[in-house]
């Protein structure tokens, strides 16, 4: 996640499906699906990023960065409905979610990866 978080999503995402190949029963699998769909995301990859988010809540439907990567893949993949009904999922798992809180506790290194995260909260209806 951390190398994600400073725009080298490519290796994140190679270290997180690597950790599924060694162990794909570990406990925390869901967590690394939803690295590897956060890592998706940065990359701009929304289908692979929603299919990797759906994995992860499939096993784990608490996990709420996986809530959070698939409603901003949505959002910026267009999928309206969809979008909206994941942001209701959101906030389910997360009641206080905000840009604001996004936007001052995600440590992106580089700015345009903060604005591009916000862009698809925007666009799922996240006000």
């Amino acid at each position: 996640m951390a190398l994600s978080y400073r725009g080298r999503w490519e290796e994140g995402n190679a270290a997180a499906r690597q950790a599924l190949r060694f162990s794909p029963r570990d406990p925390f699998a869901a967590i690394y699906c939803g690295v590897a769909a956060y890592c998706q995301y940065v990359g701009r990859n929304y289908e692979e990023a929603i299919r990797l988010s759906r994995e992860s809540l499939r096993q784990r439907p608490d996990f709420v960065g996986a809530h959070r990567v698939l409603t901003a893949s949505l959002g910026m993949s267009g999928h309206v409905k969809a979008a909206a009904a994941a942001l209701e999922g959101l906030r389910e798992a997360q009641p206080s979610i905000s840009l604001a809180w996004l936007a001052s506790e995600m440590p992106f290194e580089r700015e345009e990866d903060r604005v591009h995260y916000l862009e698809g909260f925007k666009r799922a209806g996240l006000g």
